[in-house]
């Protein structure tokens, strides 16, 4: 993998993307010469001196590979190298070491300096330029005023483009892939040997080769009935322990990209409705990821994922009615209550997932569904795709007490909740003749 060439191409295709939106800027009356991407600025916890961990603010990251430490700033204008300063401080409380040098670093104009008050006699002048980053005071500091600091008419069309990934996005997230999948093998291993959710969450770090705070999102290591609570964030001990179900949600990072994976995990003991389940949502996915396609909108795969839920419910006798009445009586939303995923990347949730159009707008999901992605599949989106299907009692219990309550089988459905519930997610990135799932062959079932 020639890194150092895909980072070449991929820095051409970003001025490209800069300077599309500078154009559609300036067509909305917003004239500019350039961008200030700064990585952002350190933070620490209210009356306190401990930091809050530190994440580089990702069109920054789109620029540059992340750096340790706060304040590095990147200049992008059209047609010119970038100039990127990165801020060093010297200090004995911290190790500021330099970093190795990199191979990336020839292809910009590379400088250090000891503070941010340096940069912006670095950056020289900045009279034409907007600032795209988390501080109105770092900005003011760089001589931008507040109405160029990440205006509507510059962010829309940047967040656009971050959804079609390069080469060099596509091959740091494939680093990605390959730690969540060791990670999610190692997770596993210790969950069957009867591990606590708290043992789980250490062996995936072990396996993925990450420490606490390089995890791309903290991970959700449920048990039983946490399983239905999406986004569990709790870990628990031998109190919990052994558990007969484990959900598993969980993600590896490189050089700033990430990635993200479910697997849902049975003991052999484990009721055979419930692992039938996991089956049938396993095989849902499956059909899911290869709907990835150009042209082919994210929406039409959501409620392609709810059919398929319906079909289970109907399928394993679990609703009475039809498919059609599983969906027109909303009884899919209570088994799967989330999106069939959403944009991945430089955040976990990329940006830009409902946008209508470079300029901005909104596509809504449909209604009565939550769905972090509308757009319009293209080579180079990369995307989730992650049906669940859950027992929740408080989606539950309105069901039971509503007016389709009596098509449920109840006796069932009861029995069944204390396994909390199952998700299946795969990365997938959309090409010019279909997709590529990146995790499937690597993480396996």
């Amino acid at each position: 993998m020639d890194l150092t060439r895909l980072y070449s191409e991929h820095l051409d295709r970003l001025d490209q993307s800069l300077t599309d939106s500078l154009e559609r800027a300036e067509a909305s009356g917003l004239g500019l010469e350039g961008v200030v991407f700064h990585a952002g600025r350190g933070k620490v916890y209210h009356a306190d001196d401990r930091a809050v961990v530190f994440y580089p603010n990702a069109h920054y990251r789109r620029w540059a590979p992340p750096q340790d430490g706060a304040e590095h700033c990147v200049l992008a204008r059209p047609g010119q190298r970038p100039k990127v300063v990165r801020v060093r401080p010297q200090d004995y409380w911290f190790d500021t070491s330099a970093p190795p040098a990199a191979p990336w670093q020839d292809a910009v104009d590379f400088v250090e300096v000891a503070s941010f008050d340096q940069v912006a006699a670095e950056l020289g002048d900045l009279g034409g330029m907007a600032y795209a980053g988390d501080s109105t005071e770092a900005a003011a500091q760089l001589g931008i005023p507040r109405q160029r600091v990440e205006p509507a008419e510059l962010m829309a069309p940047l967040d656009w483009h971050r959804a079609i990934k390069t080469d060099y996005g596509i091959a740091l997230t494939r680093v990605a892939c390959e730690r969540a999948a060791g990670g999610h093998r190692r997770a596993k291993e210790v969950f069957l040997g009867g591990g606590t959710e708290r043992d789980v969450h250490r062996a995936y770090l072990e396996g993925a080769g990450h420490l606490e705070f390089e995890v791309p999102f903290e991970t959700i290591v449920a048990f039983d009935d946490k399983a239905s609570i999406l986004h569990y964030q709790h870990k628990r001990g031998a109190e919990a322990a052994p558990g007969r179900v484990l959900l598993m949600d969980a993600g590896g990072a490189h050089c700033g990209y990430a990635s993200d994976v479910t697997r849902t995990t049975a003991r052999e003991d484990v009721d055979p409705r419930f692992r039938g389940l996991i089956e049938a949502v396993d095989a849902l996915e499956r059909s899911l990821v290869a709907m990835v396609a150009p042209g082919r909108s994210y929406i039409d795969i959501h409620l392609a994922c709810h059919r398929g839920i319906a079909e289970i419910l109907v399928d394993t006798g679990l609703f009475a009615g039809s498919v059609a009445e599983a969906l027109d009586w909303g009884i899919t939303r209570v088994f799967m209550p989330h999106g069939v995923g959403h944009q991945l990347g430089l955040q976990v949730h990329d940006v830009g997932g409902h946008q209508a159009a470079p300029e901005g707008g909104l596509v809504s999901p449909p209604d009565g569904h939550v769905l972090r992605n509308t757009r319009t599949l293209e080579p180079g989106h990369l995307v989730t795709i992650e049906p669940g299907f859950y027992f929740i009692p408080m989606l539950l219990e309105p069901l039971r007490q509503g007016s389709h309550g009596s098509q449920l089988a109840w006796d069932a459905i009861d029995a069944l909740t204390s396994y909390g519930g199952i998700r299946i997610e795969d990365d997938v990135l959309c090409t010019e003749d279909g997709y590529e799932d990146l995790t499937r062959e690597l993480v396996g079932p």
